[in-house]
């Protein structure tokens, strides 16, 4: 089988010529590429990753931003995006950025340096250096349970996390509750934020003043949730039901209670948003708000994959619905 030594014996050149020629180097004349490609196909070389590329203009890989591969939200939706664009010849480079601003900037970077086809991106910090970075990308780009600002004009795949709030706090009342305490995620998620609207707009149209010691925003795992439930029971004693804005924190607050000896539904009701799989426990049995987390990561690779097979940059966003699904930790109110 041909090597690229060959290859270089062919054209009469050095090695490292034909090297940077099938790297698409800039000191490489464009006739000079040119050239190997047709010496390429005299000698029957077969190319490497790195060659296809120079040949289809393409690298065949989708760079993929995941803010917390530990979080196993994040996790069912990658494996969803996998494998559409596995199935379609890509390669998927995942991305961890652990929520830091940094690694964010860093893998917009190193998408340029990549040649990447495009990327599904799920940004906690977009300021204005990050969005200079994504305008200048010019590749398929599609943001994954987050919204762009204004002045990218990029599709999105997410759900309506206000009115799936709402629709759990609509539920509550059913039950009889009118005290509820809200655990929210740090005030800079937008998904936080909007299920915080949720929540305290449910509470208006109740006609109930929302109570400024019923509310505590933290961060988004299970030790946060029991904190801040704690703190809750301290401050609002009248409570009895407790709206979180994720599941990670509405477990960690039944394990609170749980260890209070503070039963559930009888004495507090428990509310999450997200349904993954812990949640369903037997020993959990979270009412809670489901989100369709692996169709969103296959919408999301579809729709870049239509973005790539007709060559734009823009294309309609995807909002898909949420699902209350009733357990066994809310109940009606005490009396």
């Amino acid at each position: 089988m041909p090597t690229i030594k060959d290859l270089a014996k062919e054209l009469g050149v050095s090695v490292s010529t034909v090297s940077r020629a099938l790297n698409n180097h800039p000191d490489i004349r464009q006739e000079t590429k040119q050239e190997v490609l047709e010496a390429m196909k005299r000698i029957n070389y077969t190319p490497n990753a790195l060659a296809r590329s120079l040949i289809q203009r393409k690298s065949n890989t989708i760079g993929l931003m995941i803010p917390d591969i530990t979080d196993p939200f994040f996790s069912a939706m990658a494996h969803d995006v996998e494998e559409v664009l596995s199935d379609n010849g890509y390669l998927v480079i995942y991305v961890n950025t652990s929520r830091r601003p940094d690694k964010e900037k860093r893998f917009l970077t190193s998408v340029l340096e990549r040649k990447m086809d495009g990327i599904i991106v799920t940004p906690d910090f977009l300021d204005e250096d990050g969005i200079e970075l994504l305008q200048r990308l010019k590749i398929p780009v599609v943001f994954l349970r987050r919204r762009p600002p204004q002045q990218l004009e990029m599709p999105f795949v997410d759900v309506d996390h206000y009115e799936g709030t709402c629709n759990a706090m609509d539920y509550l009342f059913s039950l009889g509750h009118k005290e509820i305490g809200f655990i929210g995620m740090p005030p800079y998620s937008f998904t936080g934020k909007e299920r915080y609207r949720g929540y305290i707009d449910s509470l208006k149209k109740q006609g109930i003043e929302p109570a400024e010691k019923g509310i505590i925003w933290d961060g988004r795992t299970m030790q946060c949730g029991s904190r801040s439930m704690g703190k809750l029971m301290e401050d609002y004693p009248a409570m009895t039901a407790v709206f979180a804005a994720n599941d990670l924190l509405a477990i960690g607050a039944l394990e609170w209670l749980a260890e209070h000896k503070i039963s559930v539904p009888g004495q507090m009701s428990v509310l999450g948003f997200d349904n993954l799989e812990v949640s369903n426990l037997h020993w959990i049995k979270l009412t809670t708000v489901a989100q369709p987390r692996q169709e969103m990561g296959r919408k999301a690779a579809e729709l870049l994959m239509q973005m790539l097979l007709e060559n734009r940059l823009t294309a309609d966003s995807i909002l898909l619905n949420t699902q209350l699904i009733v357990r066994q930790t809310c109940s009606e109110a005490r009396i």
